[in-house]
């Protein structure tokens, strides 16, 4: 999409410790009448909806600065009338300021600047750090009791790695914001490896007494 094709004025879908990044899908389930009017009056239009964190601590909007807008490529209308949607991660913004308008959901007027690195095809070929990367997640995931289809996940590239272990990987709401907001992709792998790290050596320390 070129840059210039973005909407300046987006819907937003604010969610606590939901977030998604450019290249990844977010599977919703639209069940809210708010949101049930924001998605059909998307899919009326340009289809693009924008996700952002609520934080309890901020501005008076509760939400942080940053998101990611994305654009639905899949839905169905369930027979109690939900809406099921992919939305596909398309570019970050930074929200300028709410618009009032007589609607039951969130629209704000946003920018997106800062984040057109987002839409460039970045390579990663070091398959070292690859493997690296996903075997101390598998080890994140053993501490957290948590599984998933690693065959699937390993086949993805890694900048689509990176940011797909971004939204699914057990962190807190500001470590999900940090890494939404790291400046580079390359800026995030390094951020996640950071996070990573941590908790499997605060797992060590916890359940040894000492550092491994």
């Amino acid at each position: 999409m070129q840059k210039n094709k973005f909407p300046d004025e987006i819907p937003v879908f604010p969610l606590a410790n939901a977030i998604f990044f450019p290249n990844t899908v977010l599977p919703l389930n639209i069940f809210e009448p708010r949101y049930k009017k924001m998605t059909e009056d998307a899919l009326a239009s340009n289809k693009m909806i924008g996700m952002i964190q609520t934080r309890q601590f901020g501005p008076k909007n509760g939400l942080f600065s940053i998101g990611c807008l994305g654009k639905i490529d899949a839905y169905s209308k369930t027979p109690d009338g939900r809406y099921l949607i992919n939305l596909k991660g398309v570019v970050r913004f930074r929200v300028l300021d709410e618009i009032n308008i007589e609607l039951p959901y969130r629209k704000f007027r946003v920018s997106y600047d800062e984040f057109f690195n987002d839409l460039e095809e970045i390579k990663f070929d070091e398959k070292n750090d690859i493997l690296h990367l996903l075997d101390k997640t598998k080890k994140l995931f053993k501490i957290h009791g948590l599984s998933t289809d690693w065959k699937t996940v390993e086949k993805i590239g890694f900048d689509q790695l990176i940011n797909s272990l971004s939204m699914i990987c057990p962190f807190s709401v500001g470590e999900k914001q940090s890494l939404l907001e790291a400046k580079s992709l390359k800026d995030r792998n390094i951020l996640i490896n950071q996070i990573i790290n941590f908790y499997i050596t605060s797992n060590n320390i916890s359940s040894n007494g000492k550092l491994h």
